[in-house]
């Protein structure tokens, strides 16, 4: 089946429409620039927090919002719709998740703004944010389709979206050296890793390994959120 942009721009005018009428989902985005703005008036170098509210808008904007926005097609019954309308599942899959990449892209180019740290290589660190992006909308598009009501993303997605967000920032705290090996692995260290070597201006000879590993997780949720997306179109 070919890509069809007519049904994909459908499906994208439906998101914008639904995620203009979602308060929570607006709160919840605007969570990062709120941060971004108290963090501002505070003294001290931006760079670490720069990282901070790019990974929580990671996880709260490209991942939870993405989830709730899944389960609530779920609940009113129109993802079903979608699932066997001739619409392909990439059609789908990109359709309800463009404007959130868009947003949480936005908000994380903001959140350098307000920090006033755009500086550095922008072509590297705006690479690294896309692939990150779309690992978070994979995952939590996962969450929404296993989630069975709106209500519980929260409680099949924190836990695994706070293990991607904290991990990084309490790496150093944890003794055990399993755990701290465990954590070297995932997406969001590397990310929090290449950041500051991005800001400084450092070429993409220093931060290839983060690059690889965030790709490999991206390949990995895409087939994961596939899969699950295939099962629930069965059932």
């Amino acid at each position: 089946m070919t890509f069809s942009m007519r049904r994909f721009s459908a499906i994208f005018r439906k998101e914008v429409q639904d995620i203009k009428a979602n308060a929570s989902v607006l709160v919840m985005a605007a969570l990062p620039l709120v941060f971004s703005f108290v963090y501002q008036q505070m003294d001290g170098p931006k760079e670490q927090i720069a990282n901070m509210v790019t990974l929580m808008a990671l996880t709260m904007v490209g991942s939870f919002v993405q989830a709730a926005l899944i389960a609530e097609e779920k609940e009113k019954h129109t993802l079903r719709v979608m699932m066997l309308s001739p619409a392909s599942t990439l059609e789908v899959l990109l359709g309800k998740s463009a404007l959130t990449a868009l947003i949480t892209f936005v908000i994380c180019i903001s959140n350098f703004a307000i920090l006033g740290v755009i500086k550095g290589n922008m072509v590297l660190i705006a690479l690294f944010l896309l692939v990150s992006i779309f690992f978070f909308l994979m995952l939590g598009t996962a969450i929404g389709l296993i989630a069975k009501t709106t209500a519980s993303t929260s409680v099949v997605g924190m836990p695994i979206l706070f293990v991607f967000l904290l991990a990084p920032m309490l790496g150093g705290f944890i003794k055990s050296e399993f755990v701290k090996k465990a954590i070297d692995f995932l997406p969001t260290k590397h990310l929090a890793d290449a950041m500051p070597k991005l800001l400084a201006g450092k070429g993409f000879s220093t931060v290839s390994g983060d690059l690889i590993n965030i790709i490999i997780w991206c390949v990995l949720s895409i087939i994961l959120c596939i899969v699950i997306y295939k099962k629930k179109q069965m059932d």
